[in-house]
């Protein structure tokens, strides 16, 4: 798993700004590996994305675990509100507006819906999904090999993303000898 995630932090531990889709907020948040974020990442949320978000919250009153630590990190200033000027239009209101924010502040976008994760890839832009941030997390020792594949498992991905993640994981495991 070759990308520009990993290439960064390996020269370069400095924090980069991101805008964030609802399905990867979700994903890290159900995988445990929320927490990390913004020891990577600046994050900058559209308001759609963020009403994606706390829906089960403010429309359905459920307290979702992932609507309430969002309302905390914003709150707490650890995510900022932003959105673009223009949307692009090629999925649904949320992936366009994390899409979109991403090309205006020319950011990394963190998302996880297959179809807009492969098409802002094939656009150019600097892409991470959950499962990329779990192998970081291993192979910068965050986490451990069984917390990775637990991570893994709990997350909603492509077929192609969650294989090509256990694979990454597998040769990262013997190249460690761990």
């Amino acid at each position: 798993m070759t990308n520009k995630l990993v290439l960064c932090y390996s020269q370069s531990m400095m924090k980069q700004k991101a805008s964030i889709d609802a399905s990867f907020w979700i994903n890290a948040c159900v995988s445990n590996i929320i927490h990390f974020v913004p020891e990577y990442f600046i994050p900058v949320v559209p308001s759609v994305v963020a009403a994606e978000v706390r829906y089960p919250l403010d429309v359905l009153g459920i307290e979702a675990n992932t609507a309430v630590l969002f309302n905390q990190w914003l709150d707490s200033g650890r995510i900022t509100l932003s959105d673009p000027e223009k949307p692009v239009d090629w999925f649904h209101k949320g992936e366009n507006a994390a899409i979109a924010l991403a090309i205006e502040q020319n950011c990394f976008l963190l998302i996880d819906d297959a179809n807009p994760y492969h098409r802002a890839k094939s656009a150019g832009l600097n892409v991470v999904g959950t499962s990329e941030l779990i192998i970081l997390l291993y192979d910068h020792g965050r986490i451990s090999h069984e917390q990775a594949q637990n991570a893994l498992q709990l997350i909603h991905a492509s077929k192609k993303q969650k294989r090509t993640a256990l694979t990454t994981l597998e040769v990262l495991v013997r190249k460690k000898g761990t």
